[in-house]
């Protein structure tokens, strides 16, 4: 199935790149502010050395902020692919609006395919699910009694793990919603922004 999102607009993507951008900022412009401090007191040479002991300290600051977040951002993976392994059909729409949350215009449907996901505090009684387009992009986050939908099985992969980067994109979703065009929230944020709130 291919859902036509009528949102282009990547959350997920876009924070990394105003990350980047700041790191980019960084490493850049620290390194020239202090290799012209130097120079002006010492002398080009001087500041010419400053300037790339500067760099390197930035760039060594940068590598190790990136491996700190990579670890975080995988243990927080693998914590929500161990604990929410399944793909499940809606066959009855929830019938508490307040467990429901989408982008304006966007509306679940029976026969939509959900993926499981964290539940917000206070409604783990409730299966909370994602549904999601083709290109992993959240269209509802919603909580049902287990009489409103129906198990298809083990997720293939946690929608968390969709393998995007700078190279290539992911697969297309194997389970997305029906077929229709949508606004969507980005993809499946590991720390709740289009599921649960975490605090």
């Amino acid at each position: 199935m291919c859902i036509r999102s009528t949102n282009r607009h990547h959350a997920n993507r876009g924070a990394w790149t105003i990350i980047e951008l700041f790191a980019l900022i960084f490493v850049i412009y620290i390194p020239i502010l202090t290799g012209s401090v130097v120079t002006k007191k010492f002398g080009f040479w001087p500041g010419i050395g400053a300037g790339i002991l500067s760099a390197a300290a930035c760039i060594t600051v940068v590598v190790l902020f990136y491996r700190a977040s990579g670890r975080q951002q995988e243990k927080r993976r693998r914590e929500l692919r161990e604990k929410y392994r399944t793909v499940y059909r809606v066959v009855a729409l929830p019938s508490d609006e307040s467990n429901i949350k989408k982008p304006q215009g966007a509306e679940i449907k029976v026969g939509d395919y959900g993926w499981e996901a964290e539940p917000p505090k206070g409604k783990e009684g409730l299966i909370f699910l994602q549904g999601l387009t083709a290109k992993w992009q959240v269209v509802w986050y919603a909580g049902f009694r287990s009489d409103q939908i129906e198990s298809t099985g083990s997720k293939p992969q946690s929608q968390y793990d969709w393998g995007y980067s700078w190279l290539r994109n992911a697969p297309p979703c194997p389970f997305p919603v029906q077929e229709r065009a949508t606004p969507s929230w980005g993809l499946p944020d590991t720390w709740g922004w289009n599921g649960p709130k975490r605090k």
